[in-house]
């Protein structure tokens, strides 16, 4: 029996999940209660046999660790490119991020996608800084030891979406309450109730 049956039995504890999408290292965190699990899914150009299998094996590593129960998941936007060196590496993040945001819809998991700048904020109370400092946000705030930035941020997206589905949220300190209201605002929820399984209905 697995952790996540254990929990289901004893307690019912929904489950989030945080997703920082990379090809080369996908950063995963699953929380459930108290007890937190994070991965890193790591591949390189030799992993598969082309980008669009490379990108299939990631969305299903993923996806294979996604609970069907899970309540709510948090996947941070694609980023920017600053100067034109850059424009390859983002092409490669947003087919990714789509395809990982379609197993999602597809398999009826609720989820909001997260400004870069909302997961600083939440993490730290500032928009802006360095991936170090949301790594020692993240263990001076939750405990959690993470080898990477990736798995760092993927925890803060794990708390976003358990946040996100809180209907108190008065112990929540000041600024992610800010951050929280901004996403519900500001951005559409994937998958919502009411829809067949979950999912946003098909236009006509």
């Amino acid at each position: 029996m697995s952790e996540d049956d254990v929990a289901r039995e004893d307690g019912f504890e929904p489950c989030y999940v945080g997703l920082d999408m990379s090809l080369a290292s996908t950063g995963f965190c699953r929380m459930r209660g108290p007890r937190m699990v994070v991965e890193t899914v790591k591949t390189d150009p030799k992993t598969c046999s082309c980008d669009l299998a490379r990108l299939r094996y990631i969305s299903d590593e993923v996806m294979h660790r996604v609970p069907g129960d899970a309540a709510m998941a948090c996947i941070e936007d694609f980023f920017t490119p600053q100067n034109p060196f850059q424009i390859g590496a983002a092409i490669g993040l947003a087919m990714l991020g789509a395809t990982v945001r379609l197993a999602l819809y597809e398999a009826g998991i609720p989820f909001f996608v997260v400004a870069p700048g909302q997961l600083k904020k939440f993490a730290t109370g500032k928009g802006t800084g360095q991936k170090s400092i949301v790594v020692r946000e993240v263990y001076k705030r939750w405990g959690l030891d993470v080898k990477d930035d990736n798995q760092a941020d993927a925890c803060v997206l794990a708390h976003m979406a358990e946040a996100l589905c809180q209907a108190d949220r008065s112990a929540w300190p000041k600024y992610q309450v800010e951050v929280v209201t901004t996403v519900l605002a500001e951005r559409p929820r994937y998958n919502v109730p009411g829809s067949p399984s979950g999912k946003v209905a098909k236009p006509k």
